[in-house]
Parts: structure tokens; sequence; C-alpha cells
């Protein structure tokens, strides 16, 4: 049997994670807030949630009125939230904002038997991502100090993900990136930025992607949406719910003892 982090995995209990992404406030036409109270019902609805991820882009342009309908839209979420910056976010000194708002960008909570390592993946006014020798550093003693299941969490992505458009934006050191996640076999790492939802194994890691909830910028018919993760003993499983019909679909199961891995997507 695989050990993560010092501890067995069949030792981690029950832990349910709701994952949402670009929210994307804003005064003009990219928010829908009619579609956010309709994610927002569904998402206060689910019981027995540990905590919500939500991945970055909570605002447009990174403004200061932006930044405030974001806290406020937030607040109204009954579960416990845990918040990374996304590249809008850190937009027209939206950087010096995001504290203030919402915490430290990059952070190492324990929560439980998991330690979520959350990062900022976005740099001022740049679209592109990068985390750097700094934020490494952070994984490799969060793993090196921490005896608990380890989830990694930032904004871009680490590959391309279908059904995107022409590829752009992706995390600059992707490859030293994934090289840090897979020697230290970190099992879920958790993103958003492309507006689809999307999951796939690369080795014994589990990368996830998460839609858009409110942006009034989608793509095709894969509309707003948010995650479900549910961890169990060695099992994790991710689901997409519609925030449009409120349907919840199986996307993945992955098996972190052994990687065995079903991907529904396909």
């Amino acid at each position: 049997m695989k050990k993560y982090n010092k501890i067995v995995v069949d030792d981690v209990y029950h832990m349910k994670i709701l994952h949402i992404s670009d929210i994307h406030c804003n005064i003009g036409s990219d928010f829908d807030p009619e579609r956010f109270d309709k994610g927002l019902q569904l998402i206060n609805s689910e019981k027995n949630v540990d905590f919500v991820f939500i991945s970055g882009d909570l605002t447009t342009n990174g403004l200061l009125q932006e930044y405030e309908m974001a806290k406020q839209r937030v607040k109204l979420i009954d579960h416990r939230c845990i918040i990374v910056p996304g590249n809008h976010d850190e937009r027209n000194l939206g950087y010096k904002l995001f504290p203030e708002f919402f915490g430290d960008p990059s952070f190492t909570h324990t929560i439980e038997d998991i330690c979520f390592i959350g990062l900022a993946s976005s740099e001022p006014d740049k679209d592109e991502g990068h985390l750097g020798r700094a934020r490494h550093e952070i994984i490799k003693k969060s793993f090196e100090k921490n005896s608990c299941f380890t989830i990694v969490g930032f904004h871009h992505h680490l590959i391309p993900v279908p059904n995107s458009g022409r590829e752009t934006n992706i995390i600059e050191d992707a490859g030293e990136t994934i090289d840090i996640l897979i020697r230290n076999k970190i099992p879920l790492v958790l993103m958003g930025h492309r507006h689809v939802p999307f999951g796939i194994r690369l080795h014994d890691t589990l990368l996830v992607n998460a839609g858009t909830l409110s942006c009034t910028r989608t793509r095709a018919h894969f509309g707003n949406t948010f995650n479900i993760i549910e961890i169990e003993k060695s099992k994790i499983e991710v689901s997409t719910v519609d925030v449009e019909t409120g349907k919840k679909k199986k996307m993945i199961e992955f098996n972190i003892n052994d990687a065995c891995y079903t991907n529904y997507l396909f």
C-alpha cells in the first residue's frame, strides 16, 4: 500500500470539498448575478461540506468596487471558504486589495487530516501563470513538515485543458511545478482559469479544473458549473454540478493507493 505524506491513505476519513472558480464580479457584462444566486443556493444546500475552495478570479478587473462586491457575495456562502487569487484579481493594483479582503494569497491550512496548500499563481497585470522557486519551496516545506494528506490549489492550469480554445496562459514554470508535485506524490491538485471543468491523472497525481460559477463567458454548452470532491479512505470522486439545471454528473473516480482511474468525460 502506498504512503502519502507519511500516512497510510486508508486512514483519511471522509471529506467533502466544493470547488468553485472564476466568479468574475463586475458591474458590466462579465458577471451574471442571477446565475451566481442559483449557484449559491446549490452550494448552500450541500450538506456535510468541510470547506469551499475558490480558485481565483473573484473579480474581473481587480477594482475596489469589484472586491467589495466579491466580498459581499462570498459572505453569503454558508461554508468555510479558502481562497486564492486569479490573474484578473491582480489587475489594477488588485494584488494589494486581495490580502485586505481575503487574506494571504499563499498559505498552508490544516483541516482535520488534510493539509491544504493554497498558492498565488498570478502576477500583477499579467494573464500568464507563474509559481516560481519561493512557492515551490512552500510545497516542499509543507510536505516535509506535515504528516497528513496534502492538496495543492492555485488558479492557473498546469496542462492544456480540452474544450477551452487555443492554449494560452498556462503556468510558465509548469514543468518544474509538475516535477515537484509528482516527486512528492501530491494526490490532488485543484485549479480554475479556463472556464470548463476537467480532470486527468498524471502519474500518481489527480489534476482537477473547475469551470466558471457565474461568468457570462462560458464555452459552448458547458455553461456555469462547480465541482464536488469527495475523499473517502483511498478514493477521490469528482462530480460537476450544472448551475442552471442543478444536475450532478460524476466526472472522475481515482484510487489514491494504486492510481486506478476512471474518467467519465471521455
